[in-house]
């Protein structure tokens, strides 16, 4: 228990004390005065919701199919003969009548213009008659046979020559060139010179002796072989 100091003073802590006191009464009185004061909460009205089912659908309507349609036969309908009507006879106009009628306008064809004249044919052409080659091997010509070079018979060579010469109107060779060789050089020359030293049928344009070209083959070939 606390105790009280000796010469009349009060100890420090009895205002505290005293301060709580206080508060604590007032505290009590307070709870006892609004405690009938308070009221008490007002309660909320409870409202029901009740979930309706969804419609439902409406039955699909059937459309009865449409009857068959019938098709109506064409009925035939005979055609009465109708009688031909009966002519009546026509009176003749009187001359008063008819000379009171307008003239009737008679169309007159106008006469079509001449036709031009059809051109003339075409001329053919007249066809030129065929050229006939010059020749080397008539009996006539006696040409002589080209020379069968001696190196080219000691080694046995032989071989075809094509020589193509060009033969004037009057049957001589002007120009003579090879087409083919025999693959040896000394026949080529051989046959080439043999060319230019004969003579030759000239071609001919029907009865006209022409210039042309013609293809000569000239053989070399050993007689032991």
């Amino acid at each position: 228990m606390p105790q009280v100091k000796s010469g009349g003073e009060w100890p420090r802590w009895l205002p505290s004390f005293g301060l709580v006191v206080l508060l604590h009464a007032t505290a009590w009185w307070g709870l006892i005065h609004f405690k009938s004061e308070i009221v008490p909460p007002t309660p909320l009205p409870v409202v029901q919701v009740t979930l309706l089912a969804p419609p439902a659908p409406p039955e699909p309507r059937v459309v009865p199919p449409p009857p068959p349609k019938v098709e109506r036969q064409p009925k035939l309908v005979m055609a009465k003969a109708i009688s031909a009507p009966t002519p009546v006879p026509v009176m003749p106009p009187v001359a008063e009548h008819a000379a009171q009628q307008a003239p009737v306008a008679v169309a007159v064809a106008a006469p079509s213009p001449p036709s031009p004249p059809a051109p003339p044919a075409p001329v053919k052409p007249a066809l030129e008659p065929a050229i006939v080659l010059p020749r080397y091997n008539a009996a006539y010509l006696s040409n002589p046979p080209p020379a069968y070079p001696l190196a080219a018979r000691r080694r046995g060579v032989e071989g075809t020559v094509l020589v193509r010469a060009e033969i004037s109107a009057g049957g001589e060779c002007q120009r003579a060139e090879l087409k083919k060789t025999s693959g040896h050089e000394l026949l080529d020359n051989a046959a080439l010179e043999a060319v230019k030293k004969w003579r030759f049928v000239p071609a001919k344009r029907g009865s006209q002796a022409v210039v042309a070209w013609v293809e000569v083959p000239i053989t070399f070939k050993l007689e032991n072989n």
